[in-house]
């Protein structure tokens, strides 16, 4: 069964320990109207106060992605979960064309694109089911949900 872009973002790639447990963080975010961050979305670790927020193009600071794990955070969490650790797989939608092994950045509204520069702090992997033997990854469109790896750059 062929899951749509929304079902997977956020969806840690592995159900291994690895991406369940260690690459996860606690982190702290606003509260308030309109704070709670969608599981799937790009975020970033601002630099003077420690907190999360939706990564946009240009966003600097530790990278990672709300995983879709329960509980999902609310407005009014001072708290949340992130996927952070270099290493660790998730499900993200891309935002502008990729080829396989390409660096990706922050974008609008906590997707990523295909960086211009050298250094990412996402590789794109593919899709959903590919990068098997007999199945390689194929090039990444805006609005897809792209298979990536955290890469542990910080922007």
């Amino acid at each position: 069964m062929v899951q749509t872009t929304a079902e997977l973002i956020g969806t840690p790639v592995h159900a291994s320990d690895w991406d369940l447990n260690d690459a996860l963080e606690g982190g702290k975010k606003a509260s308030g109207g309109s704070s709670a961050i969608a599981v799937g979305r790009v975020v970033f670790e601002t630099h003077a106060t420690g907190i999360w927020a939706i990564a946009t193009a240009g966003s600097t600071g530790r990278m990672g992605v709300i995983p879709k794990l329960h509980p999902a955070n609310v407005d009014a969490d001072t708290a949340l979960k992130v996927l952070a650790r270099a290493g660790a797989e998730i499900f993200v939608e891309g935002n502008s064309a990729a080829k396989p092994g390409a660096m990706l950045t922050s974008d609008t509204g906590g997707k990523v694109k295909a960086t211009t520069g050298g250094a990412g702090q996402f590789i794109y992997l593919g899709h959903d089911g590919e990068g098997t033997i007999g199945n390689p990854p194929t090039d990444g469109a805006a609005g897809e949900a792209w298979r990536v790896r955290l890469t542990g750059v910080v922007a």
